[in-house]
Protein backbone atom coordinates (compact mmCIF):
# COMPACT_ATOMS: atom_id res chain seq x y z
CA UNK A 1 0.00 0.00 0.00
CA UNK A 2 1.33 3.60 -1.03
CA UNK A 3 1.64 6.50 0.72
CA UNK A 4 1.87 8.82 -2.14
CA UNK A 5 0.44 12.57 -0.92
CA UNK A 6 -0.57 12.53 -5.14
CA UNK A 7 -2.86 9.79 -4.56
CA UNK A 8 -4.58 11.59 -1.72
CA UNK A 9 -5.27 14.79 -3.65
CA UNK A 10 -6.37 12.91 -6.85
CA UNK A 11 -9.23 11.34 -4.49
CA UNK A 12 -10.25 14.79 -3.01
CA UNK A 13 -10.26 16.65 -6.13
CA UNK A 14 -12.36 13.48 -7.46
CA UNK A 15 -15.19 14.28 -4.87
CA UNK A 16 -15.30 17.92 -5.59
CA UNK A 17 -15.63 17.33 -8.93
CA UNK A 18 -18.91 15.30 -7.89
CA UNK A 19 -22.49 16.11 -10.40
CA UNK A 20 -24.64 15.23 -6.83
CA UNK A 21 -26.29 18.18 -5.11
CA UNK A 22 -28.15 18.14 -1.64
CA UNK A 23 -31.86 19.18 -1.95
CA UNK A 24 -31.57 22.24 -0.81
CA UNK A 25 -28.54 23.37 -3.34
CA UNK A 26 -30.95 22.20 -5.85
CA UNK A 27 -33.85 24.49 -5.10
CA UNK A 28 -31.82 27.26 -4.49
CA UNK A 29 -30.20 26.98 -8.17
CA UNK A 30 -33.51 25.82 -9.70
CA UNK A 31 -35.77 29.22 -8.08
CA UNK A 32 -38.12 26.05 -6.62
CA UNK A 33 -39.90 25.31 -3.64
CA UNK A 34 -40.16 21.56 -2.50
CA UNK A 35 -43.20 21.82 -3.08
CA UNK A 36 -43.04 22.49 -6.80
CA UNK A 37 -39.82 20.02 -6.76
CA UNK A 38 -42.34 17.22 -5.62
CA UNK A 39 -44.66 18.50 -8.37
CA UNK A 40 -41.80 17.68 -11.00
CA UNK A 41 -40.91 14.66 -9.34
CA UNK A 42 -43.06 12.10 -12.17
CA UNK A 43 -40.53 13.51 -14.43
CA UNK A 44 -37.21 12.58 -12.57
CA UNK A 45 -36.19 8.68 -12.44
CA UNK A 46 -34.06 7.46 -9.57
CA UNK A 47 -30.26 6.79 -10.19
CA UNK A 48 -30.77 9.47 -12.96
CA UNK A 49 -32.03 12.23 -11.89
CA UNK A 50 -31.43 11.91 -7.82
CA UNK A 51 -30.14 8.84 -5.68
CA UNK A 52 -30.48 8.51 -2.06
CA UNK A 53 -27.08 9.16 -0.35
CA UNK A 54 -26.78 5.81 1.48
CA UNK A 55 -27.66 3.61 -1.43
CA UNK A 56 -31.10 1.80 -0.36
CA UNK A 57 -31.50 3.56 2.66
CA UNK A 58 -34.70 5.85 1.62
CA UNK A 59 -33.90 7.99 5.28
CA UNK A 60 -30.92 9.04 3.92
CA UNK A 61 -30.12 12.29 1.82
CA UNK A 62 -31.72 12.90 -1.08
CA UNK A 63 -28.56 13.90 -4.07
CA UNK A 64 -29.53 15.52 -7.19
CA UNK A 65 -28.29 16.17 -10.60
CA UNK A 66 -28.42 19.43 -11.00
CA UNK A 67 -27.08 19.26 -14.20
CA UNK A 68 -29.81 16.97 -16.02
CA UNK A 69 -32.84 18.13 -14.36
CA UNK A 70 -32.31 21.69 -15.23
CA UNK A 71 -31.85 19.93 -19.00
CA UNK A 72 -35.25 17.66 -18.82
CA UNK A 73 -37.01 20.72 -17.04
CA UNK A 74 -35.92 23.67 -19.20
CA UNK A 75 -36.86 26.01 -16.23
CA UNK A 76 -35.66 29.96 -17.10
CA UNK A 77 -32.58 30.15 -14.59
CA UNK A 78 -30.62 33.38 -14.47
CA UNK A 79 -27.47 33.72 -16.80
CA UNK A 80 -25.23 34.70 -13.33
CA UNK A 81 -26.48 31.69 -11.53
CA UNK A 82 -26.04 29.19 -14.59
CA UNK A 83 -22.57 30.14 -15.03
CA UNK A 84 -22.18 29.71 -11.43
CA UNK A 85 -23.19 26.16 -11.58
CA UNK A 86 -22.05 25.19 -14.76
CA UNK A 87 -18.36 25.95 -12.92
CA UNK A 88 -19.08 24.34 -9.83
CA UNK A 89 -20.27 20.92 -11.69
CA UNK A 90 -17.66 21.25 -14.73
CA UNK A 91 -20.34 19.76 -17.25
CA UNK A 92 -22.47 21.74 -20.17
CA UNK A 93 -26.24 22.31 -20.11
CA UNK A 94 -27.89 21.89 -23.29
CA UNK A 95 -30.78 23.24 -22.75
CA UNK A 96 -31.72 25.98 -24.59
CA UNK A 97 -33.81 29.01 -24.18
Amino acid sequence: MSNNPNNNSKKLEIKKQTPWFSTSELLEYLGITSEDLDLQLKYLTKNIHYRYEKDGDPQSQVLWRVDLIDELLCLPIPPLEREAMLKAINNHITCNE
